[in-house]
């Protein structure tokens, strides 16, 4: 298995992550996802392969992606100005998972964002996602905060 640079010719591959993902939200959270064709349209998609300021990586053996990790660059605005790294998306295939892949996506990516300057990595797991939370506590990740919701 090997960890490279997302590329423009991986759409077809990322998408159908993207859709396994973006299914776990649907079912989670009903109320709020709705079925997509595309999560990112190919538009979407060439704008984070292209950004300067998102991480964008794959897992990939032999020949066929497996996982993916996206991460955005940030300051965060009217507070300590630090740079920090957004992790917006980790999926992995589910025929791969429980290999230590989405572990591996991780360190890579903690490892990416050090390089480019953050000095911290922040994201947001829905608390229906309990192997999410899981995951990310293992990682040595702490919870930062609390956001509450009432439907009205």
């Amino acid at each position: 298995m090997e960890i490279r640079d997302m590329e423009s010719k991986d759409y077809p591959e990322i998408d159908r992550l993207m859709k396994e993902l973006h299914e776990l939200h649907v079912q989670g959270r009903p109320d709020l996802y709705t079925e997509l064709e595309h999560p990112y349209s190919q538009e979407e998609f060439e704008k984070i392969v292209n950004d300067p300021e998102t991480i964008a990586i794959v897992s990939q053996e032999e020949g066929k992606v497996i996982g993916l990790c996206i991460g955005t660059l940030r300051k965060k605005s009217g507070m300590v100005e630090m740079r920090t790294l957004y992790m917006d998306d980790l999926v992995v295939d589910r025929d791969y998972r429980g290999k230590g892949i989405a572990s591996q996506l991780y360190r890579e990516m903690e490892e990416r964002g050090r390089k480019a300057g953050a000095k911290r990595l922040d994201l947001m797991v829905w608390e229906f996602n309990e192997k999410a939370r899981r995951f990310y506590e293992n990682q040595g990740m702490r919870r930062q905060r609390y956001i509450y919701e009432k439907e009205l």
